[in-house]
Formats: structure tokens, C-alpha cells, sequence
């Protein structure tokens, strides 16, 4: 009997979820993020202009407004975001991106690339391609059955 085709690929995605989330674990380690901190640190403006809301966070990271706001202070703590009043709307509280926080975002990313480049080193790259291309697909399905 063969395995059901749905749960083969679901075991091989998550598979790959904790390989990749190892790598990126040791890979940022040298910067001092987590995976975590690195994802919300990457969806702020690099100019720490524009801010985001902790909401608009947590919805963009798929976790509970109770949670960004947990991660949100750590990261106020070490000093790599500051939280402030939006601009236009005096109500709204938005995190904003410090100096040193995009300094410690742009070598994470180059810690990051270097990972990547050495984990997929061994796909030629007709295979990342299509791979990537797949991925995408997969992606977009995923995202329509969110609430």
C-alpha cells in the first residue's frame, strides 16, 4: 500500500522546516538573533522611518498580539527597535527600526545568505529554480486557507 501522497509531502515539508530552522539558528547565532527576532527585525523599514504597528506584526508573523508584543520588548531591551507614536495618528504605538538594530539586521542578512548559499550549493540551479517556483505555488495555496 502506498502512503498517502498529502501526508509524504506534509512529513517531508516539516523535515525541512526543523533542518532549515537549525541552520538559520546557528547561522544567526553569531549576530545574537534567534530566527524569530530575525523575521520581525526584516519586516521594518531598514530607514527606521515608517514603523509598524504591534497588530500589524503579529498578523504578518501568523502569532498572537500578546506574543509580538513579548518578542517586540526583548528587542526594545537590546536596543534594536524603539517603540514611538505614529506620526499621523497620535493613538497608534508603531516599532521602529534603530540604527543599531538595522546595523545588526544587515550582517545577520549576510550571515543568512551565506548559509543559504552553502545549504543549496549542492542543487543545480535549474532545480532551485523550479524548486523556488514550486515553493511559491505552495505558499500562495497555504495562504489562502488562513483565517
Amino acid at each position: 500500500m502506498t502512503a498517502d501522497p498529502h501526508s509524504e509531502l506534509y512529513r517531508r515539508l516539516q523535515q525541512i522546516y526543523v533542518l532549515l530552522d537549525d541552520g538559520d539558528r546557528r547561522a544567526l547565532r553569531a549576530v545574537g538573533l534567534t530566527p524569530t527576532h530575525f523575521t520581525l527585525l526584516g519586516l521594518l523599514d531598514p530607514a527606521g522611518q515608517a514603523g509598524v504597528t504591534v497588530t500589524r506584526l503579529a498578523e504578518l508573523m501568523l502569532c498572537t498580539r500578546g506574543n509580538a508584543t513579548r518578542l517586540v520588548q526583548r528587542l526594545v531591551e537590546s536596543g534594536l527597535v524603539r517603540t514611538g507614536p505614529d506620526r499621523e495618528d497620535q493613538r497608534l504605538v508603531k516599532v521602529y527600526l534603530t540604527e543599531t538594530g538595522a546595523d545588526r539586521l544587515a550582517a545577520a542578512k549576510a550571515y543568512h545568505a551565506a548559509a543559504n548559499r552553502l545549504r543549496f550549493s549542492g542543487l543545480p540551479e535549474a532545480d532551485l529554480a523550479r524548486l523556488s517556483e514550486l515553493a511559491g505555488a505552495l505558499a500562495d495555496e497555504l495562504g489562502k486557507h488562513l483565517d
